[in-house]
């Protein structure tokens, strides 16, 4: 009787437990914002953040759209290199606040100390810091949502729960995602993407269809405004979606699926455009020129900090931060001796996160379990064609992305690969954990 009353309510939480532990994961990001060491890019952020000025209180269309010769030189580069959601959301955090135009920091120079920039207002008070933080990791919840969506779609709720928890106990996604930068949208709305595309690979009907690509569109569209690098997996992204929908045209004759995702694909190129009024009357002209403007950043970036030398350099890297997962809190030599106090008041605190990798042994294991994964999703019969072929898409491009594209071994480079690694461990686990649960009820059975 006993064990009985213990197990009914017990049952009776069960249906609620994800959203529990949903609601956990949000808490456990929103927790740790506070004391998340600084990063000279955040004040970079909150200084282009007048741009929602500019916009939505002044409402000077001029201050934000490309002229020759531009207004500000400095914020024209910047608004053109940099994506847009977070400055837009920034601008609304602290508008809502009650800070205005007048509290708003200078940019970050990176040619001067910690210490100059702090006392010349180059970088933001720390009541605004913290409000401007906010919807990067509000953001990073969303993605955590996303994740376990992903997840539930792909492998059940095991697996689902399981991504979850990886995702937030990253180190590298709470540092990154907690600071008032742009990786926090970036994640979140490439998430949402692969999360929207499986469902529209799945859909049953044309009305499905038609809103999950509708989905897709907003949350490609959102992904690429948030930072321009989320274009390498929504490019393979879109392609796959477009091979099962000719697919799916050829074998059924059914033209909904291609015709879907053309609106969706319609929707992205305007909810990207709508966003960056300094794109607006010649899109292609500014897509070359901010091409040219990041090859040369890259290019400088390498030549100060030293990139990899050679392949096995890569490898090294991605090996580190994509499975090992230890913390790395600045880029910048030197920059340990400004905020050593901020990370050990972080470090020694609950909010921390874990490397689940932790060590080069624990990295070889996530690997082999992220390869592991793999395999389980590309053999799942029980998952349309179509979702395995997107899933397997995105996590084969954003591993492959960061890998052969990323030039140095910072962290927040790694960003797109980790949902991936986590999703695929998860897989691999709960797949391992079942296989062994039927066989040890075989047995006893």
């Amino acid at each position: 009787m006993l064990t009985w009353a213990v197990m009914i309510p017990i049952r009776r939480l069960l249906p609620h437990f994800d959203i529990i532990a949903l609601l956990a994961a949000c808490l456990y990001i929103m927790a740790g914002v506070p004391t998340v060491p600084f990063h000279g890019d955040e004040a970079t952020q909150v200084y282009m953040s007048r741009d929602y000025a500019y916009q939505f209180m002044q409402r000077d269309l001029s201050l934000v759209r490309y002229s020759d010769p531009p207004v500000s030189p400095q914020e024209q580069e910047l608004r053109l290199l940099n994506g847009t959601v977070n400055k837009y959301s920034i601008g609304l955090a602290w508008h809502l606040a009650g800070f205005s135009l007048a509290d708003i920091n200078e940019q970050w120079d990176w040619g001067a100390d910690y210490a100059y920039n702090v006392s010349t207002n180059h970088a933001p008070a720390a009541d605004l810091l913290n409000v401007a933080r906010l919807p990067s990791a509000l953001f990073l919840c969303l993605g955590a949502v996303a994740i376990y969506g992903i997840g539930l779609r792909l492998g059940g709720r095991g697996a689902a729960l399981l991504a979850l928890l990886f995702y937030a106990l990253n180190p590298t996604l709470l540092i990154n995602g907690r600071r008032a930068m742009m990786e926090g949208s970036f994640i979140a709305f490439t998430l949402l993407a692969v999360l929207a595309a499986l469902a529209w690979a799945g859909a049953k009907s044309a009305r499905g269809r038609l809103i999950f690509a509708l989905l897709l569109g907003v949350s490609c569209g959102m992904a690429l405004a948030s930072k321009h690098t989320a274009v390498f997996v929504l490019v393979p992204l879109a392609l796959t979606c477009g091979v099962v929908a000719l697919v799916s045209l050829i074998r059924g004759r059914d033209v909904s699926g291609l015709l879907t995702l053309l609106a969706g694909g319609l929707l992205a190129g305007l909810v990207f455009y709508a966003l960056n009024p300094a794109w607006w009357g010649d899109p292609l002209g500014r897509a070359g020129y901010v091409l040219d403007m990041r090859q040369r950043l890259l290019t400088g970036q390498t030549a100060a900090f030293g990139g990899y030398a050679d392949v096995s350099q890569a490898l090294g890297g991605f090996f580190r931060q994509a499975f090992v997962g230890l913390p790395q809190y600045f880029e910048v030599g030197g920059w340990e001796n400004y905020i050593a106090d901020q990370i050990a008041a972080y470090e020694s605190g609950p909010w921390r996160g874990i490397s689940l990798g932790g060590s080069a042994f624990g990295g070889v294991i996530l690997l082999l379990l992220t390869i592991a994964g793999l395999a389980v999703l590309a053999v799942r019969r029980s998952l349309p064609m179509g979702v395995r072929a997107i899933a397997l898409a995105w996590s084969a491009s954003a591993l492959l992305s960061v890998l052969l594209l990323t030039p140095l071994e910072w962290a927040r480079y790694c960003l797109p690969a980790l949902p991936v690694v986590g999703l695929l461990a998860s897989l691999a686990v709960w797949a391992i954990g079942m296989n062994l649960w039927r066989r040890v009820r075989g047995h006893s059975g």
